[in-house]
């Protein structure tokens, strides 16, 4: 089975990094697998398996760990249900906000498969998500993004992308200060981008991509009204222990 090199990720996770997919198990031979990745010296290797989990005899012979089962869902998305609603879109931020926004990333960046994969570590995590916020202010793999701010202080933070040519709009990135959890503040920034996207584009879906494993943001999705699941991704990720 091939393994596909990520230069983006290996440049800046600093080790070999590479990615494979599985959608059809019987095509998949876990010991062919780790033999390749031990042969090219990946340190570190994403396996996707899609729609259900691989059994454990598998896992054990790939040497794999699942770390993270991810749900993609979506919605039709009806405009003139958020045309009135109020909305700041932001390509640019003062030196402040963008304190602000670096700190709210970082506080993310703890509940992310990378922060407790010892390859990699929260240190570089933090800076994986820095990384995002910086996407907007250089418009690169973002649109931009809206605030939530009280007394000029930022308390939460959303980063958009929208294919205006399938126009589906999708989300990046989506963080509260952690000490204002639970006040409403994730609600109200992915209104402003409902609103965003119902006054300035021709969206007509949305999608979204979150951690099964937490509960929290399920229920979240569900009450924003995300009522289709569209993909289940099992991630497991293959370490490479040799110090050679």
């Amino acid at each position: 089975m091939s393994i596909e090199y990520l230069e983006w990720d290996t440049s800046f996770f600093g080790i070999k990094t590479g990615k494979a997919e599985v959608f059809d198990e019987s095509g998949f031979d876990p010991v062919g697998f780790r033999q390749r990745a031990l042969e090219e010296n990946y340190k570190l290797v994403y396996v996707f398996k899609y729609d259900k989990m691989f059994p454990k005899q598998t896992i054990d012979m790939a040497d794999i760990e699942l770390v993270d089962i991810m749900l993609k869902m979506s919605m039709n998305f009806n405009k003139k249900d958020f045309l009135n609603i109020p909305y700041d879109f932001r390509q640019n931020l003062l030196p402040e906000e963008l304190l602000d926004c670096y700190l709210i990333a970082e506080q993310t960046s703890s509940v992310s498969r990378f922060a407790n994969e010892p390859k990699i570590g929260q240190e570089k995590t933090k800076k994986l998500y820095r990384k995002w916020v910086d996407n907007v202010v250089n418009k690169t793999f973002a649109d931009g993004l809206f605030l939530e701010k009280d007394n000029n202080s930022v308390q939460g933070i959303h980063i958009i992308k929208t294919d205006f040519i399938k126009k589906i709009g999708c989300f990046s990135l989506t963080g509260v200060r952690s000490d204002l959890k639970g006040l409403g503040i994730g609600k109200r920034l992915w209104l402003q981008s409902f609103a965003y996207w119902a006054n300035e584009t021709e969206t007509n879906k949305i999608m979204t991509s979150f951690s099964f494993k937490n509960a929290e943001s399920f229920n979240f999705h569900l009450k924003m009204g995300f009522n289709k699941t569209d993909e289940v991704k099992y991630i497991y990720h293959f370490r490479n222990h040799n110090k050679l």
